[in-house]
């Protein structure tokens, strides 16, 4: 709620802000290692990687797309 609140709120001051949240996946770090089981090795992602591609997720989104939550391969993920 307080992604599609802040997004409503900020975007009544600047028209082209977007904010959205973003879920990086899976990455092989420590706190995920728990999980890794469970989660195909090519799913798996590189902590470099992960953040490549969710910078790519935000470069691609339009003022249009603000509120809303995306997942590091640009699927938009229902709340």
């Amino acid at each position: 709620m307080f992604t599609r609140n802040i997004a409503i709120e900020l975007g009544r001051r600047n028209k082209k802000l977007v904010c959205v949240g973003l879920h990086p996946g899976t990455v092989g770090t420590d706190l995920s290692r728990p999980f890794q089981r469970s989660v195909r090795t090519q799913s798996l992602l590189s902590a470099d990687t992960s953040a490549k591609r969710l910078l790519d997720v935000i470069d691609s989104l339009s003022p249009e797309e603000s509120g809303g939550f995306y997942a590091y391969d640009g699927s938009r993920i229902p709340w």
